[in-house]
């Protein structure tokens, strides 16, 4: 089992949307980020169709619980429904940030991304 927290793949249709670690408590090894929109403004957000859906996986073992956040370019935190491990991306154009978070028994991971809609 490896030492490192899980980071998950996250799609939307074939276009892999890049995940960068956040947050997490692995094993005996916590470690504290900035918010996804702090760790990732600069970098180019992922081009990804309105409503589209996103998927989230992880290999391994699956996830006990898993959760988003949407944090929009105003800083405001939003819950998002995940079904199964999908959610979808907004209608609206603009730029989002998404905090992903899992849980395992033997800890917990947080992975932030940043799609554009168009």
């Amino acid at each position: 089992m490896s030492n490192k927290p899980p980071l998950p793949k996250v799609s939307a249709g074939k276009v892999n949307i890049p995940a960068t670690q956040s947050s997490y408590c692995w094993g005996n090894t916590c470690a504290d980020y900035a918010d996804a929109k702090s760790q990732l403004e600069g970098k180019k957000p992922t081009a990804v169709p309105p409503g589209s859906e996103i998927k989230i996986s992880y290999s391994g073992t699956k996830p006990k619980t898993l959760i988003a956040n949407l944090q929009t370019q105003d800083g405001q935190f939003t819950d998002v429904t995940v079904q199964g491990n999908l959610i979808v991306a907004p209608t609206e154009a603009g730029i989002y940030y998404y905090n992903i978070s899992a849980w395992w028994k033997r800890g917990s991971s947080s992975a932030a991304i940043v799609i554009e809609i168009k």
